[in-house]
């Protein structure tokens, strides 16, 4: 024993020493950034709450007010859902390059975008809670107005608050790798928000299901997810915005100006038909929980069992949900790798695959039951391999840079006139399309839902022509699904903006800001490799002096000298 206790003691102080190290490097990072990037921890962990707010409230409407849900829950024809959809697209369309020439000559202390998100998001919480709670009206005609009066306005909200909180990742850092090893994990918190939903919400809804009440759920998940969300948000006041500067970029842009502007992006371009092309690659999505409801379970005599069923699906959301995670995960060691538009093509070939297999078994083929949810679990999630919402606004971040080398000016939001607010109207004219068709073979999503005039101990299971012409539409939509996912892929294969390419117009942009006698936001000249070297040679931290801020300000002082600066800032450098 006697031998064995220096050993003992020697790795007790070296695992005590890691946590204090560890410890003491967490303290420095929560103030300071590592050498060569620009946000701080405290920034990091600000802005993934208020990206999480982002979410939660955006999620009340992709996950509640969708072509499909809009009649299931006000209990109308499908081909109105889809109408609502298509017309705040438009209108967004419209609204969006006017929004956008707002942003762009917008210059405030809290930044450019700041202010419109923390601006539109109590208005839009406000509009997904009148949406969501619906009032039973007997007329059909007054369910359909209101409907109308309230789903479009909420779409359009939507869409400019979310399109406007994804600027963010190309302002908050102009590093390209920063940008992405933040929004990677980032982008997890954002996908954790409807993973949430997806089995918060269909367990919810198939306990109210049950009472022939369903629009309850509804109800109360609009509600509170509209209000945690706003809250959330708040923490947004703590993140601040760095552009590179240029005398253009500052200057006035005109509407029709900025939509020229943008229309010489080439790259822009090229993705934009791409993500028109792959418009419809998971429009069979909006329907996947009623696949759930109608393959999932069935009872002891070989019934559809409705509510099983959703609660079984809703479960299992967890499982393709996943399938984003990973490439959340991997994101920022991808890009180091490789391209965006590598990473792109090989996701539309999982989209592609999955569905197409799908689709050509045919869903009626698949055993229903223990069968069907491994089959179709397992190729939903092969199809949902991806991670393009996390992605997609780090291509926009290099596209604006580019935009700013070719014509001065970034344009972020008019280079979102085409990226989402053009691509979201072909969604929505995709999903109309698919409206006319589930209307011309009689399926009505409306007619899976149990009657609230059905006693709770009665049981119930849909019409069978009901059922057949679902399942009839979900293959149909499958095979569209898989095509749309095709098309993008092939455009892809076009898309020129690369790594290396990025890379030369980041040093060009800081040449001209510089030549132009801007002043420029420098990345943090103490990095946290520094400090530590400083921690590993320091002994014993007894007494009043602080480790990390005394080595924190000893680099501050060199750095200082360095520069010139005389003590200023080194996040706040002039040139």
């Amino acid at each position: 024993m006697s031998e064995n206790q220096p050993v003992n003691n020697g790795s007790k102080k070296t695992a005590k020493q890691f946590f204090v190290d560890l410890w003491t490097r967490l303290k420095v990072f929560w103030k300071t950034p590592p050498k060569g990037r620009y946000l701080n921890l405290k920034e990091i962990v600000c802005f993934g709450g208020s990206a999480f707010g982002m979410s939660t409230i955006v999620t009340v409407v992709s996950g509640l007010i969708t072509a499909t849900q809009i009649p299931t829950i006000y209990k109308f024809d499908v081909i109105h859902g889809a109408w609502i959809c298509l017309i705040a697209s438009i209108l967004g369309l419209i609204i969006q390059p006017f929004f956008s020439k707002l942003l762009q000559n917008t210059n405030t202390k809290f930044g450019r975008y700041k202010p419109f998100i923390l601006l539109l998001a109590p208005i839009l919480a406000v509009f997904a809670i009148l949406a969501t709670w619906q009032p039973q009206f007997t007329d059909v005609n007054s369910r359909i107005i209101y409907a109308y009066c309230t789903c479009i306005p909420t779409l359009i909200l939507w869409n400019l608050f979310q399109n406007t909180y994804y600027m963010l990742p190309g302002v908050i850092t102009p590093n390209q790798q920063e940008r992405t090893d933040i929004w990677a994990p980032i982008g997890l918190v954002i996908g954790f928000s409807p993973t949430v939903m997806n089995v918060l919400g269909n367990l919810i809804k198939s306990y109210f299901t049950k009472q022939g009440i369903e629009y309850m759920a509804y109800r109360y998940l609009g509600f509170i997810y509209a209000a945690v969300g706003l809250v959330l948000v708040l923490c947004l006041f703590l993140v601040k915005e760095r552009l590179i500067v240029t005398n253009e970029n500052k200057e006035k842009v005109g509407l029709i100006e900025g939509l020229k502007l943008v229309t010489k992006n080439k790259p822009l371009m090229i993705l934009t038909l791409a993500l028109i092309f792959g418009c419809c690659r998971t429009v069979v999505e909006i329907d996947a929980e009623y696949i759930g409801r109608l393959r999932y379970a069935v009872t002891a005599g070989g019934e559809i069992d409705v509510a099983n069923g959703l609660a079984i699906f809703g479960s299992l959301t967890l499982i393709t949900g996943f399938a984003v995670t990973p490439n959340m995960i991997l994101l920022p060691f991808l890009t180091r790798k490789f391209n965006s538009r590598t990473i792109m093509m090989f996701w539309m070939a999982c989209n592609t695959i999955g569905y197409l297999v799908l689709g050509c078994i045919g869903i009626e083929n698949i055993p229903q039951g223990g069968w069907s949810i491994v089959i179709i679990t397992a190729l939903r999630f092969i199809s949902l391999f991806n991670a393009i919402a996390s992605l997609q606004p780090l291509m926009m971040a290099q596209l604006s840079d580019y935009q700013q080398l070719k014509t001065g000016k970034r344009l972020e939001g008019f280079i979102q006139t085409f990226l989402y607010a053009l691509v979201l109207v072909f969604t929505n004219l995709g999903i109309l399309a698919m409206a006319y068709v589930k209307q011309a073979i009689g399926y009505q999503s409306s007619d899976l839902v149990r009657p609230e005039d059905i006693p709770q101990d009665v049981f119930w299971a849909p019409d069978t022509n009901a059922v057949d012409s679902a399942l009839k539409y979900f293959n149909i939509a499958f095979i569209v699904s898989a095509v749309s996912a095709a098309l993008m892929l092939i455009t892809m294969l076009f898309y020129k903006l690369g790594k290396k390419e990025h890379l030369e117009i980041i040093e060009k942009l800081k040449e001209l800001g510089l030549k132009q006698g801007n002043e420029q936001v420098e990345a943090e000249a103490v990095g946290i490799s520094e400090i530590s070297k400083q921690i590993e040679e320091t002994e014993g931290f007894e007494g009043d002096v602080n480790p990390d801020e005394t080595v924190a300000e000893e680099k501050s002082e060199e750095s200082d000298k360095k520069d010139g600066s005389d003590g200023e800032n080194t996040n706040d450098i002039k040139f």
